[in-house]
């Protein structure tokens, strides 16, 4: 039996044939929602292997961007707050 977080008709039925050669009813899966920047509220930008945890093998610095705030803040608000900085100097 479900658990009641997973009795909702978002997560709908779904058949899925098994190894075995049976169909099976499976529920479908949430992914967490990707990534928004705190400042701008854009979504950032994650290479695919990054998300819904596909790869987990995959080092951390090829699932981020490889720059300052890299994963937690968009390329726009990263450019503003070095500008910010400098400009500050």
């Amino acid at each position: 039996m479900p658990r009641p977080g997973q009795l909702t008709r978002g997560r709908a039925n779904r058949l899925v044939k098994t190894p075995g050669g049976r169909l099976v009813m499976h529920r479908q899966k949430y992914y967490r929602a990707e990534g928004v920047c705190p400042e701008t509220g854009s979504r950032i930008s994650l290479p695919k292997r990054a998300k819904h945890g596909l790869n987990r093998k995959a080092s951390r610095s090829s699932k981020r961007p490889n720059r300052p705030y890299g994963g937690k803040l968009s390329p726009r608000a990263v450019r503003r707050g070095i500008i910010r900085k400098v400009r500050a100097l």
